[in-house]
């Protein structure tokens, strides 16, 4: 027995089971239709839906590195998406223009500046968080990253000097580059590939890496993983604050997107819906954060297409609701499921314990 579940032919591209050059040809057929698809589609309605699935391929992949390959639970992850955002628009509006009077439209580079400046301030709350939930496991430790979304949320609704509270921060810049304004929702659509390309990118050469080996250790057995030499705890935080970094970038993105930034758009929902996204995709592989988002999002804009849905608009929330149900029943390793979380569910062959050993050995060895 090869997996403790088949892969369909999709998943095992997608996962990894196939040829390097095949993998590289269907990511190329893969990017190529992302980049033509808003010229093809000729609808603001449905480029904007795609420009949304982007950002949330990136949350959902940023929270992949915690929950999927560390297997360390988050359910306050929004809040570091809440700090990218909260950062740029501070800067722009509260400090620039409201402070200095200055015309914010000639600083239009800060926008790329502060898409690495947001992460790294996600990426250090993500280290503060990630340091005194090191010998938490379980409960104690959903609960405690649960705790600090919530705080991040009501700061930013009641800390009105600084956030504006519950009114929000409007006025804030759309992104430009040397003249060019993208203000247009294809070319906003274009800008967020981009990050998002290479976020994934950035993403999948960590994963592959020793770093992520060491990852997947941890998530298979912290005790032994520390017994064969792993930092564990350095391991831990670095997972926490690599993860936030995707979300404070995608936050400063989103603000620049719309222009506007609200408590409102980080609630604690939010961060349950990015783990959903991570578990109807597959943990532990990179696609499965991909097909998520692409589904999730796109069922939920497909259903407001009907009348009794606009009329009651819970139902979408029950139908997602009963699909990730009806997956954690039939297919509980996800859409794609990687082979790592397959063999975790029903182990294999002495062969693929064996290959298992190996690959923490290397982690120590390297």
């Amino acid at each position: 027995m090869k997996t403790g579940g088949k892969l369909n032919p999709v998943a095992k591209v997608l996962t990894g089971d196939t040829p390097t050059s095949v993998q590289r040809a269907l990511m190329g057929v893969i990017l190529a239709i992302a980049i033509a698809l808003p010229f093809i589609i000729h609808s603001d309605r449905w480029t904007t839906l795609l420009t949304i699935v982007i950002i949330y391929v990136v949350l959902a992949s940023g929270l992949n590195i915690v929950v999927g390959f560390t297997g360390l639970l988050d359910l306050g992850y929004v809040a570091f998406f809440a700090i990218g955002g909260y950062y740029s628009a501070i800067i722009f509006i509260k400090v620039l223009k409201m402070g200095f009077g200055v015309d914010i439209d000639a600083y239009w580079w800060l926008m790329w500046v502060n898409l690495l400046v947001g992460g790294l301030l996600a990426a250090g709350a993500g280290a503060i968080l990630g340091y005194p939930t090191l010998r938490l496991r379980g409960d104690y430790l959903a609960i405690m990253t649960l705790g600090f979304g919530e705080i991040i949320r009501i700061v930013a609704n009641n800390w009105v000097g600084l956030t504006r509270g519950p009114s929000g921060i409007s006025g804030i810049p759309q992104p430009q580059l040397f003249g060019f304004h993208f203000s247009s929702t294809k070319s906003l659509y274009l800008l967020g590939l981009v990050i998002g390309v290479v976020s994934l990118f950035l993403i999948s050469r960590v994963v592959r890496s020793r770093i992520g080996r060491a990852w997947t250790a941890i998530r298979e057995d912290e005790v032994a993983a520390e017994a064969m030499g792993i930092p564990t705890a350095r391991y831990k935080l670095l997972s926490y604050a690599l993860g936030a970094f995707f979300a404070g970038v995608m936050g400063v993105f989103f603000g620049h997107y719309m222009n506007f930034i609200h408590p409102s758009d980080f609630m604690l929902m939010e961060s349950f819906v990015i783990l959903s996204l991570v578990v109807l995709g597959g943990m532990g592989n990179l696609a499965g954060p991909v097909i998520g988002a692409v589904i999730w999002v796109s069922l939920q804009e497909y259903l407001r297409n009907f009348s009794f849905v606009q009329t009651h608009p819970e139902l979408r929330g029950i139908a997602m609701g009963l699909i990730l149900v009806l997956l954690m029943v039939f297919r509980p390793q996800g859409i794609l499921g990687s082979r790592r979380v397959a063999l975790e569910m029903k182990p294999g062959s002495a062969k693929e314990a064996e290959q298992e050993r190996e690959a923490l050995a290397d982690v120590r060895h390297e």
